[in-house]
């Protein structure tokens, strides 16, 4: 509720105190006509224009203008206002003047059970957030407070239940640190951060329990990790459990995460491995459930109201990624399966020819002689050495398929596979590397190359030998890896090296999994390289990139594009900000309308990738298709600069690069309607065609936009109806905007190697810096180029600074400027302007350009 604050001369007779009958109100106003009582607990006095006209909240007067009133609460923790009415009928609204705490409408918000001074609640807090909890009922009450200290919001979280059971009844342990101790349980409460207090509950049997955590709430939810079906998870049971799933996804996710954002200001992260659900108001309106079994149960709970600030909280708990290589951002080039080397050399020759850049070439399965050692099948590839060479003599690095399979039996689904178990499995079954069964034999699997053992990713030994396998790929240059499978329901009823049961590692598995081979990547390749992963749990972010699974090549609302659009920002929500998906669907032949608009959206993802099991690429359709995918994957590879700066963010304050409109524009309420558009890093909002068609309705949120196609200003904080052609999808640029770019003849973004061929453009310091008209902005990037702008009216001026000595170019978007001072003499001084009909830019250039200047115009 918000509402005008009144200044008031009253003062206190007496503060909120228990009655017989309820809650005691006393407020002194001799002057007031009326006075009623407004609260979150009586609906804020049913009024209309901030009158206050039922009978039922006025207050009683006493001698000396007290006015007093007994209401019922059922909550512990609740915000009001007194309503003065003067003979005119005219209201003022007033906060206690006796009540410190305060919410961001002005509201006086109140703990009975605080104030009493009665010492039955125990208390912790952070910066932005305090936990009470009462030792008698077992309740939580969370208080949210934001930056000036005044109370966002509170809620009161009944005791969890263990086996249907509430845990209550709980004496002091030690208070200092926070535990409390029942005959079944021990709870402890731990700062995690300053927006972050954990409460984690221990039955002492040491045996696996199930428990329910209620939490009295009815607002729209976010998070919940890559999810296919919704972006507000409202009304959904969520099963946190990873699961491979290639047809209709439903709510099931190949990356859970037990996580959510309420749009009543938190968040809600359970540590815990087990799968559980998360009921969000689907069975109960006003209630989410979270249920889970294990042998503790541990809730982290965020403070807000910023998404922003709880995806912050969440990712320093939970983990944040390490930065790919410059490389990965480039496109991924990709097929179900590379027959031969000619087609290898054909994905490769093709992309050059055709002037596509790209600097990943993924060799999908088969391309082993047995699932999974490792070693290159050469009767598939001949001479692999001199394909290799030339594989890297374009500007690209393999990215080699892998499963945590160890096979027993294999698939001969090309020639040079045997049916035999793969060279490895001998070994790894002897010393005990995979998941055994309680009988002591291998655990195996049927999966869709054969049947295996999974790797015991919990054994130390094990982590070694796998490492060990994969190295094996240095020879061909190999710098990522995709590592598919490793969901959940690969898990069977088995016994792990360090004794977890099979219902931890349902999630646990992918952790480890990813985790083993980040740890490859970091110490056999300094580094240089990156994950593809597709099973995921909370906090495998940490392990970038991940992809969205099998996707249909069609614009069904079941499993095609629209669904891959909902997961990026699933995702995004869910702190994974390194996400990408199969270009133009994984599953049947796209049609040419598909291939584009799932190449436009590829184009505004992080990871950009042609994959399908019609193993086409952009040029097997026809000449107009090729040079709509070579615009894109170009305006993709020249916004590194400004794709990388954001990549940056997402290492240090978990945002991720995708944005959301609700985490974008949380402050907007229309802006969370619109599922289907999006902030690509902080400037540009895109909104991609999930529907065959040339128009589509976007809602432009608070601000000035400029389409990026035409130049056209328009006003914010309403719907437009765009018209986009096959060539164009609806894309908008922040008035003012500075976008750090490269140029669109780079290649590929490996820098050049001794091997690389002349004819390859690789990247190098070369940048190109975009100003978008419209008023005041900037950037600012990780390699130290930062520029400054501001205009007013038909004048402007541009501060731009480099740490580096290095090739500048400014492009002033769709403006002809015919005059532009610079702050320097030559040689510092840019080139005269130049206006680029391609660009539809004046453009001005430094051949080097290094320290800081100003032009203005």
């Amino acid at each position: 509720m918000v509402l005008a604050i009144a200044a008031s001369a009253s003062a206190w007779a007496d503060p909120p105190r228990r009655a017989d009958s309820g809650v005691l109100f006393t407020y002194s106003a001799p002057s007031a006509q009326k006075v009623y009582l407004a609260g979150d607990f009586n609906g804020w006095g049913n009024n209309s224009g901030g009158k206050v006209s039922d009978p039922a909240f006025e207050m009683i007067r006493g001698a000396g203008g007290i006015w007093r009133k007994t209401v019922t609460i059922g909550t512990d923790l609740f915000r009001y206002k007194f309503v003065e009415a003067d003979t005119a009928g005219n209201s003022s609204w007033h906060a206690d003047p006796s009540v410190a705490d305060r919410d961001v409408d002005g509201n006086s918000v109140y703990s009975l059970s605080e104030s009493s001074g009665s010492g039955g609640e125990f208390q912790i807090d952070t910066k932005f957030l305090k936990f009470r909890f009462d030792p008698a009922s077992g309740a939580v009450s969370p208080v949210i407070y934001g930056r000036d200290r005044r109370i966002i919001n509170s809620l009161k979280l009944p005791a969890i239940s263990m086996d249907g059971h509430p845990l209550d009844r709980f004496a002091p342990a030690d208070t200092a640190r926070m535990i409390f101790k029942n005959p079944d349980v021990t709870v402890q409460f731990t700062v995690v951060g300053p927006r972050a207090i954990s409460a984690t509950w221990i039955p002492r049997d040491g045996r696996s329990h199930g428990f329910q955590l209620r939490v009295p709430d009815n607002s729209a939810y976010y998070g919940g990790g890559e999810r296919f079906q919704a972006l507000n998870q409202k009304g959904y049971v969520l099963p946190m459990s990873s699961i491979d799933h290639p047809e209709e996804k439903g709510s099931i996710s190949y990356k859970p995460a037990p996580f959510y954002m309420s749009t009543a200001g938190y968040g809600i992260w359970i540590a815990n491995f087990e799968p559980g659900t998360f009921d969000l108001n689907a069975t109960d309106r006003t209630t989410c459930i979270i249920r889970y079994p294990g042998k503790n149960f541990t809730m982290v709970f965020f403070a807000g109201p910023g998404f922003a600030d709880i995806l912050d909280a969440y990712t320093a708990a939970s983990g944040r990624p390490s930065l790919p290589p410059a490389w990965a951002f480039a496109p991924w080039k990709s097929r179900d399966v590379h027959k031969n080397r000619e087609e290898i050399l054909q994905d490769v020759e093709l992309t050059r020819a055709n002037d596509l850049p790209a600097s990943v070439l993924v060799i999908d399965s088969p391309w082993e002689e047995g699932y999974n050692d490792f070693v290159l099948n050469r009767a598939q590839f001949k001479d692999p050495r001199a394909m290799f060479d030339r594989v890297q003599a374009l500007g690209f690095y393999p990215c080699f398929w892998l499963t945590p399979f160890v096979n027993s039996k294999n698939v001969t689904d090309m020639a040079g596979i045997s049916a035999n178990p793969t060279s490895n499995y001998a070994e790894a079954a002897a010393k005990k590397y995979l998941v055994r069964m309680a009988d002591g034999s291998v655990m195996k699997s049927s999966w869709w190359k054969g049947e295996g053992g999974l790797v015991d990713f919990t054994n130390p030994a094990a982590v070694k030998w796998w490492q060990e396998q994969v190295a094996k790929t240095k020879e061909w240059g190999a710098r990522a890896f995709k590592c598919d499978d490793g969901e959940g329901n690969f898990v069977q009823d088995a016994v792990f090296s360090d004794g977890s049961t099979a219902l931890e590692m349902k999630n646990r598995y992918a952790a480890l999994y990813l985790k083993t081979m980040h740890e490859y990547v970091q110490t056999q390749l300094g580094g240089n390289g990156t994950l593809l992963a597709r099973p995921g749990f909370s906090g495998t972010q940490k392990y970038p990139f991940c992809w969205a699974g099998d996707n249909y090549a069609d614009f069904s609302y079941t499993n095609g594009l629209p669904t891959a659009i909902l997961a990026g920002q699933t995702a995004a929500l869910s702190g994974i900000p390194f996400w990408g998906h199969d270009i133009a669907g994984y599953q049947g032949r796209p049609t040419k309308e598909v291939f584009i608009r799932w190449t436009q959206f590829g184009a505004f993802s992080p990871l950009m990738m042609v994959h399908m099991t019609s193993n086409l690429g952009p040029w097997d359709f026809d000449t107009e298709t090729l040079d709509i995918y070579r615009t894109f994957a170009k305006l993709h590879t020249a916004l590194f600069p400004y794709i990388y700066e954001a990549a940056h963010e997402a290492v240090s304050r978990g945002v991720p690069i995708i944005r959301p409109m609700v985490l974008a524009a949380q402050d907007d309420p229309v802006a969370a309607a619109h599922p289907f558009q999006y902030f690509f890093g902080p400037d540009i909002l895109v909104a991609p065609m999930y529907q065959g068609g040339t128009y589509r309705t976007v809602y432009l949120p608070a601000g000035r936009w400029i389409d990026y196609w035409t130049g056209d200003e328009l006003d914010g904080k309403q719907k437009i109806e765009v018209h986009a052609p096959l060539d164009r999808l609806p894309l908008f640029v922040r008035a003012g905007s500075v976008i750090p770019m490269i140029p669109k003849s780079i290649d590929t973004l490996i820098r050049r190697t001794a091997g690389m061929a002349e004819d390859v453009t690789a990247l190098d310091d070369r940048r190109v810096i975009q100003v978008w008209p419209g008023g005041a902005g900037g950037m600012s990037t990780w390699e130290g180029l930062s520029a400054q702008v501001s205009e007013d009216g038909e004048h402007g001026r541009l501060t731009v600074e480099s740490r580096d000595e290095r090739p500048v170019d400014i492009q002033f978007m769709f403006r002809r400027l015919n005059e532009i001072k610079s702050s320097a003499s030559a040689p510092s001084a840019p080139s005269a302007p130049v206006y680029d009909d391609a660009e539809q830019a004046t453009v001005c250039r430094w051949e080097t350009f290094k320290g800081k200047t100003e032009l203005s115009w």
